[in-house]
């Protein structure tokens, strides 16, 4: 087999074994490509995908995870030993004294070669301090998950804003279609003598203000559309138009009263993981204040290599020889940073009593959140029950005054109030229904699923 057909079999090979990757990702891609032409349908599983895809406020979180992993690292690579590797020379012409006091000329040379092997522990400083850093690397992480869990939050409820103004923004169109045709009817009979000409009137003033209505629906959808092509980080002249098949309750948390979702939360929220992570790094200052002075600091060097040189009479090399040198000494620092600093100790304990009620204060949002999201779960739910029997009777009022209108019973305006009413319950309905949805989304957050 040749190169190039290996090359081309190998390609072939990672496309087959991660044919989903490449699916997936070229179908995103083909999506945004899209966005720049014609007006382009998503749904609630594409929105939640882009929001985690490529928002800037998740690469930051990231970022600043891979800022607190590399620190943390960095703190453990402190107890390794430093090493150096060199060669040098050294020459001297002219004066020198002695240890004894004589001043004499000298010529000569030295050059070395060897390598240095150099320990400068504080170890009580550096544990504490790698242990404060590796706590503050997972909160780094769990406050990067709750990053990525907010954005997508906040994306379902721009994608069901829009969701309910182009959903409303239909109702209207719908009823104005319904109001058009009648309207040409009662024309007809106006022109027939058998209705007077303010009950036209009256209908075109009616498809005046459903027109009103459209634009200013229209209006709110656009703007929808723009609220939620920020957060995607699409383009900001991107056209979206939502998947009405989302527009139907879903309940996500049931059979769970608002004890136990409170009790989950805890255990399952970032944020709260997040402030246990930095309660206990500044634990860990804490203790590098008042414990790590305690330990003794070690110095430790070894140099081994040679040696070479003597009086640089005609210019000559030699003399070399091996040489080693060590070092050990323990010591103890006293002062600032060291025994006796009361100024650090009570810095640190500051620290940790901030880190302490800070942890209490996200425990209690953290609840009131639950409380808050199961509230507006179950009002919203009571509300569908309210508006589906609101449209049902506003549907058999509606009927009804067509009815009576067709017998010459009923009045214009009796028909245009029914479908008026008609209208608004269906609107209201559509709100409900959203408010459920989005109250179920923020009670999972809340809940930390």
């Amino acid at each position: 087999m040749t190169k190039p057909e290996r090359t081309l079999s190998h390609a072939m090979t990672f496309i087959i074994r991660h044919s989903a990757f490449v699916i997936r990702h070229l179908a995103l891609l083909l999506f945004v490509t899209s966005l720049h032409a014609d007006p382009a349908f998503v749904d609630l599983r594409t929105v939640m995908r882009l929001a985690g895809a490529n928002n800037d406020e998740i690469q930051l979180a990231r970022a600043r995870h891979d800022e607190a992993i590399a620190e943390s690292k960095q703190a453990w690579q402190r107890f390794w030993p430093s090493l150096s590797l060199g060669a040098g020379y050294r020459g001297h012409e002219g004066r020198l004294q002695d240890i004894a006091g004589n001043v004499f000329n000298v010529n000569k040379q030295q050059y070395t070669v060897g390598t240095t092997a150099m320990i400068d522990w504080s170890p009580g400083d550096i544990y504490y301090a790698a242990l404060a850093a590796k706590q503050r690397a997972l909160a780094a992480e769990h406050l990067a998950t709750k990053a990525r869990i907010d954005i997508v939050t906040q994306s379902v409820e721009r994608y069901y804003d829009l969701l309910a103004a182009e959903a409303m923004l239909t109702i209207i169109e719908d009823d104005l279609q319904l109001t058009e045709d009648y309207g040409k009817q009662l024309e007809g009979a106006v022109t027939a003598g058998t209705a007077f000409r303010a009950d036209s009137l009256r209908v075109k003033s009616q498809l005046s203000r459903a027109k009103l209505a459209i634009r200013q629906g229209e209006e709110r959808r656009d703007l929808a559309v723009a609220r939620l092509a920020e957060i995607l980080r699409l383009t900001p002249d991107a056209v979206l138009r939502p998947a009405k098949s989302d527009l139907v309750p879903v309940k996500m948390m049931s059979g769970k009263g608002v004890a136990t979702m409170i009790s989950l939360a805890q255990q399952n929220r970032p944020e709260i993981q997040a402030a246990h992570a930095i309660h206990s790094s500044m634990d860990a200052e804490k203790d590098r204040a008042r414990v790590a002075p305690l330990i003794p600091s070690v110095q430790a060097g070894y140099t081994a290599g040679g040696l070479g040189g003597g009086p640089n009479v005609g210019n000559r090399w030699g003399n070399f020889g091996s040489q080693q040198d060590y070092y050990l000494g323990v010591g103890w620092k006293i002062g600032p940073g060291g025994l006796f600093d009361r100024q650090r100790q009570k810095l640190a304990d500051a620290r940790e009593e901030s880190a302490s009620l800070q942890s209490s204060q996200v425990k209690a949002a953290v609840g009131r959140e639950v409380v808050e999201a199961a509230t507006r779960a179950q009002s919203a739910s009571d509300q569908i029950k309210i508006n589906d029997e609101a449209v049902d009777a506003a549907e058999e009022m509606t009927k009804l005054a067509k009815e009576r209108q067709a017998s010459q019973v009923g009045v214009v305006l009796e028909y245009l109030l029914a479908r008026d009413e008609l209208t608004r319950a269906r609107q209201s309905r559509v709100m409900a229904v959203t408010d459920f949805n989005k109250a179920q989304h923020a009670l999972k957050r809340a809940v930390g699923k």
